[in-house]
């Protein structure tokens, strides 16, 4: 069949607001195993924060940052008091209720990011990436993959 993300994606989010505290963010990351963590207000997704951002971040202080603006960036990261808009990506990958599975599993590949965020069709503006409806992972795209792939 014809599987669309609406078909998959989960409505029931753990979201975290702009101002949620760093520290907080990563005990989501750890408690829940959480790839990423929409940051949402009002209802709008205003950006992702990633795991794989944070600890590419980590991983940076352990080289030789030579880079002075690196360093400072660093630095106010580590401080877990800081929020969470300080490090989120402000303009992730979206995907729609109508997006195709099978493209959508191409685009995790791609990107190296395994969860999107789901947005209403034609919601995003130049403020934001748009209404949020929900999530769609890895992990919930892949038995109806292999469903199409092995049944078909």
């Amino acid at each position: 069949g014809h599987l669309v993300v609406a078909d998959v994606m989960v409505t029931e989010v753990i979201t975290v607001d702009p101002e949620e505290r760093l520290e907080n963010v990563l005990k989501i990351f750890r408690d829940k195993n959480f790839k990423g963590v929409p940051v949402v207000k009002k209802g709008r997704l205003l950006g992702m924060a990633y795991a794989v951002d944070l600890l590419k971040v980590y991983f940076m202080s352990k080289c030789d940052i030579l880079d002075i603006g690196e360093a400072c960036t660093f630095a106010s990261l580590m401080n877990t008091k800081c929020t969470v808009d300080r490090f989120m990506i402000r303009r992730p990958v979206t995907v729609v209720p109508s997006d195709d599975i099978v493209r959508i599993a191409k685009k995790m590949v791609k990107t190296d990011k395994y969860t999107f965020p789901v947005v209403k069709e034609g919601s995003a503006n130049w403020r934001d990436n748009g209404f949020f409806l929900g999530m769609v992972t890895l992990s919930d795209v892949i038995p109806l993959i292999y469903q199409a792939v092995v049944m078909d």
